[in-house]
């Protein structure tokens, strides 16, 4: 079984998490609540699309 565990809060998390990076070997996995920051720069400078 595979524990994942944000890199901010370091809870575990449900479900799917946020995943971010910039190269194959530096993702980073965040819960929900920690990762709608990124997620919100990511859409406002539209690198990833809109739900």
């Amino acid at each position: 079984m595979n524990v994942r565990k944000c890199d901010i809060c370091k809870k575990t998390i449900e479900g799917n998490p946020v995943r971010a990076g910039a190269d194959f070997f530096s993702d980073k996995d965040f819960c929900l609540k920690c990762g709608k920051p990124v997620l919100d720069f990511l859409k406002k400078h539209k690198l990833v699309k809109k739900d």
